[in-house]
């Protein structure tokens, strides 16, 4: 369908809820619960979702978070429309994330979404992001910028993902003990002590996981630690602090599976994981410290500092250099003003800034002999450092338009200095300079209903990893290796008519040099990277969401994705018109909760996820499963006493499905199997003030 008419048709689809705001008033023994205003800050200043000309997602922790796992992020953000989680279940490669098809691509970590933390940036200055030491359960806010944001953000800003933790509470000391348990080994314990006097706040988490996993191989064990601290002046200014402490004492990888080991049993590793004992060990530390001070009523400073020291092992399914360490350190400075003076009579936003950021990996690869260190084969020191100074304005132009305007100019330095010479010297050098810009307009149809237009480019530099993952074999850069570039184009409508909620955006990107993943049979398991010529993405995405009746509240979600391949030719092959890998075209999500004045409560969530290829050539391709998830429980309150117990059934179809896939493997190791139907409880207890 032509994309004026698919436009045309949301649009329509809109305005005929415009239309019908009355519908929450029906049931006069219940009225509506309206929201209340929010605010948010994923675009680096505080402002209503109404205001932004962008697709942006607002989660707050509920009563149902405080009943999950808290195993992975995906928990927080279930039922958010354009953005796809895979490999829950594998902790040696990290949850992967896909925004609008940014980040498919990504074998381990996150790739092309940028992730922030209390203001902290997780995403480093060469674009890759480990998710391993942000816990789940800490998760206050959660606010996903879904498409292109350079402008703000720079390198590797296809979705913008801004996370706050646990804010001090507002008694003088509460403490929090949570217990999960479940099959397969899962056992998590948690605790979080916090509170405020006068103008200081702190609060401490502490956690320890440990799950033997469903599929041989896949055992994990971390603790994870944070301390925060917040301190407000008498002269309009305050401070942060925090302070995290990462440690995964072990997570096994179990590798991918050909389509006839799955089926003949989901459960066993990839034999070459076990022979060479494949997995990884991490130990983290990082802190962060940002001030803000307001001179006037319309001017506001903020400096944020940061940095970050990561001791990484790693044990890969070869041998030729087959186990990698490196010990990095990475920080930054960045700097921020917001100005609110008005502009022609008109309310107006200026924001000015600068972001300066540094990483410095001291890498070794050495051969893995079934799992013992062997000789080494790589020696060398990889930097990297960025520059980015931005500027955004957001003016209301009218009474019912507001138009926004931002620019960027990134500057990366990518330097490698190789101290293993034996074959030869490898270091070098390579720069990188982009400009990234936006425009975008909201109209606003009533107090309640918004239309709003963006179009925005974005840049994804390679990572150091995806660099020197040479083809050749050789150590240096991999100097055919480009950045990625997109041009972004969005259309939305979005409002909140008696309490529901409801949005649709519909957006196109063109992509030049789009960043793929391949393997190759002498290393397999291990992600190399080329460049795919021109892409193209159009999708849609809407959601909507019911008010609080009588207890009861849903939500669905719906993601159509038809991404694919515009010029690519591999080994003589062309690819043209071929589907992106990873990305499932149709993705649908509902859940429906509820809650009794006794204090029972109730949720069932399902989503749907369509077929989708599993490689470039599209010969290979993941069915479409459905998952389900059940969660029930019973909470009460007594003076200064909470308690809560409660269950849960996860793949409540007993699903045959992959959890992960691997894009582009060797050997057709594509997939890797996620558990059956399975169950897991818990409790929690609140104590309030002494």
């Amino acid at each position: 369908m032509p994309y004026f008419i698919i436009c045309c048709f949301l649009l329509l689809t809109g305005f005929t809820l415009f239309s019908s705001t009355t519908l929450a008033q029906e049931n006069q023994d219940s009225p509506p619960v309206i929201l209340n205003s929010i605010n948010v800050t994923a675009t680096r200043t505080e402002q209503q979702p109404e205001q932004i000309p962008n697709a942006v997602t607002y989660l707050k922790q509920d009563t149902s978070q405080n009943y999950k796992p808290g195993v992975t992020l995906d928990e927080f953000a279930q039922g958010t429309p354009g953005v796809f989680f895979q490999n829950q279940h594998n902790f040696a490669q990290d949850l992967r994330i896909s925004i609008r098809g940014f980040g498919a691509r990504s074998p381990f970590g996150v790739r092309g979404v940028q992730v922030r933390v209390d203001g902290i940036p997780q995403t480093l200055p060469d674009g890759q992001t480990q998710l391993d030491s942000i816990d789940p359960s800490l998760i206050e806010r959660m606010e996903i910028l879904r498409g292109p944001s350079a402008s703000l953000f720079g390198n590797a800003s296809g979705g913008m993902i801004d996370i706050t933790t646990r804010s001090a509470p507002n008694e003088k000391f509460t403490v929090t003990p949570r217990q999960v348990f479940g099959q397969f080994g899962l056992f998590k314990s948690e605790l979080f002590a916090g509170g405020q006097n006068g103008r200081f706040g702190y609060g401490l988490f502490g956690s320890h996981l440990q799950q033997k996993g469903w599929r041989d191989h896949s055992r994990v064990e971390n603790v994870f630690s944070q301390l925060k601290l917040n301190y407000q002046t008498n002269n309009g200014s305050d401070w942060m602090l925090l302070l995290r402490k990462f440690y995964s004492l072990e997570s096994k990888d179990p590798g991918g599976l050909t389509a006839a080991q799955v089926r003949d049993n989901p459960r066993q590793a990839a034999s070459r994981n076990q022979q060479f004992n494949a997995g990884e060990e991490v130990s983290q530390e990082q802190f962060g410290l940002r001030y803000r001070k307001k001179f006037t009523t319309t001017q506001t400073l903020s400096i944020t500092t940061h940095g970050l020291h990561r001791d990484f092992q790693n044990r890969l399914p070869f041998v030729g250099g087959g186990q990698v360490r490196f010990d990095r350190l990475a920080g930054g400075l960045a700097l921020k003003l917001i100005n609110d003076k008005p502009l022609f009579e008109r309310p107006n936003r200026l924001l000015l800034g600068v972001d300066y950021g540094i990483m410095n990996d001291n890498r070794q690869r050495f051969n893995n002999d079934s799992g013992l260190q062997g000789a080494r084969t790589l020696d060398q020191i990889e930097r990297v450092q960025s520059v980015g100074p931005f500027f955004r304005n957001e003016w209301n132009m009218l009474d019912k338009l507001d138009l926004v305007v931002g620019g960027r100019w990134d500057w990366l330095n990518y330097n490698v200095t190789d101290r293993f010479q034996a074959d030869g010297d490898q270091s070098g050098s390579k720069n990188l300079s982009q400009a990234s810009g936006t425009a975008g307009l909201v109209y606003h149809l009533a107090k309640q209903h918004q239309v709003y237009t963006n179009i925005g480019s974005v840049f994804e530099a390679p990572t150091t990893t995806e660099l020197i993952n040479n083809p050749s074999g050789s150590g240096g850069f991999n100097t055919d290796l480009e950045a990625q570039t997109s041009l972004s184009h969005e259309l939305g409508l979005r409002g909140t008519p008696g309490g529901f909620q409801y949005e649709t955006a519909v957006f196109y990107i063109r992509s030049s040099n789009e960043i793929t993943p391949f393997e190759i049979d002498s290393s397999p398991g291990r992600a190399f990277f080329r460049n795919a010529g021109k892409s193209r993405r159009f999708g849609v995405e809407t959601r909507l969401a019911s008010p609080v009746w009588h207890g009861w509240q849903s939500d669905i979600a719906y993601t159509y994705s038809d991404f694919a391949f515009e010029k690519f030719i591999v080994d003589n092959v062309n690819l043209e018109g071929n589907a992106f890998p990873g990305a499932p075209k149709h993705r649908w999500q509902g859940r429906v909760r509820y809650t009794h004045a006794s204090g029972l409560f109730g949720q069932f969530r399902v989503q749907r996820v369509g077929k989708f290829f599993v490689n470039d050539i599209n010969t290979v391709s993941n069915n479409a499963y459905n998952l389900g998830q059940l969660l029930f429980g019973w909470e009460a309150k007594h003076n200064w006493l909470e308690g809560s117990v409660f269950m849960g059934i996860n793949n409540l179809f007993d699903e045959q499905y992959n959890a992960n896939t691997r894009i582009n493997a060797a050997f057709g190791r594509f997939f890797e199997p996620g558990p059956p139907l399975n169950v897991f409880g818990g409790l929690r207890v609140r104590i309030v003030g002494f």
